[in-house]
């Protein structure tokens, strides 16, 4: 897990899953910082892998995790940190969260829901960005969303601002979600802002003001009330994080779902487990689980939204993609 480098933020929240995970198991833990480093990721993939671990979870972000299957040589990477679409048909992957490409078309649905229809929007440059716009062009006219022009965080706020529309739709790294909302908030109060990046539960210390109205997309929320098969429910598992004074969002959630689905098909198929998985239909806390048995993605799960409001979260839609 990245417990330095850029995604070190991300990192104590996985951090955090993993240890609730483990502590309700008995599991024993071997947790290595791969430096938000697609190299450094080989290695520590390796070298988990060479010490005899039952499986390996992570490691996050898509460069890392392609870098990781790529020189896995066929091992199963337990993957719960990498929505990018072609990541999760890499052979070998087995997958937990939804597909970068629908996390704007979520996004878009919300901003439909509160009465927006003409939408900015702004993607990082690489992979991720690209899928997650692509998506969005594909559905918007069936959502009833016009894209009044597309910009990159390289783009100024002033030039997006100006062009004055319902809603701003970010999707990219933390720090350039954090400036560019942070600098619209300022320029277009009225429009609604809605990003990746706001669904983190440090999102608000960040900021350094209230994101009051502000949405997010997110692979979960406990208020969405999911009836698990395996595992415990989100209310014992937001008990339990908060007893460790640890607000728990999607990214922890969905490396303890990860988790409780590689150590479910090792008991299935102890000689075989990712072969269980593809096979696999069931339900934990973060949601459903089902792999495409054609393309290895996970398509069970259901990405949601949430809006800032009171300084807390709220589930603004369940299943919005």
């Amino acid at each position: 897990m990245p417990e330095t480098g850029r995604y070190a933020l991300q990192g104590v929240q996985l951090r955090a899953g993993v240890e609730l995970w483990a502590a309700r198991t008995g599991a024993r833990l071997l947790i290595e910082d791969d430096r938000s480093s697609p190299q450094h990721a080989i290695e520590v993939h390796a070298r988990l892998l060479a010490r005899g671990c039952a499986f390996v979870l992570g490691p996050y972000g898509g460069d890392c995790t392609r870098a990781v299957v790529r020189a896995a040589g066929g091992a199963t990477v337990w993957n719960h940190g990498a929505a990018a679409d072609d990541v999760q048909q890499l052979s070998g992957v087995v997958s937990v969260c939804s597909l970068a490409s629908r996390y704007l078309v979520a996004l878009a649905r919300a901003v439909v829901a509160l009465g927006a229809a003409r939408v900015v929007v702004v993607t990082a440059r690489g992979p991720f960005g690209r899928l997650a716009r692509e998506g969005l062009e594909r559905e918007a006219r069936s959502l009833g969303v016009s894209i009044a022009a597309s910009f990159s965080f390289a783009d100024g706020p002033e030039r997006i601002a100006a062009i004055a529309a319902d809603a701003v739709l970010a999707c990219g790294p933390f720090k350039r979600e954090l400036e560019l909302l942070r600098a619209l908030r300022l320029r277009a109060p009225p429009t609604v802002l809605g990003g990746v990046s706001l669904g983190l539960s440090a999102f608000p210390a960040r900021l350094g003001q209230d994101p009051e109205g502000m949405i997010a997309v997110a692979q979960w929320h406990p208020g969405r009330g999911a009836d698990p098969r395996l595992g415990p429910p989100s209310s014992e598992v937001v008990r339990e994080a908060r007893a460790r004074g640890v607000e728990l969002d999607y990214v922890g959630a969905q490396a303890y779902a990860a988790a409780l689905i590689a150590a479910h098909c090792l008991e299935l198929a102890p000689d075989d487990p990712r072969a269980a998985a593809r096979m696999l239909r069931t339900t934990t806390f973060y949601g459903a689980f089902e792999l495409d048995p054609a393309t290895g993605i996970q398509q069970g799960h259901r990405l949601c939204v949430v809006r800032w409001r009171g300084g807390r979260r709220e589930l603004l839609l369940a299943d919005a993609a």
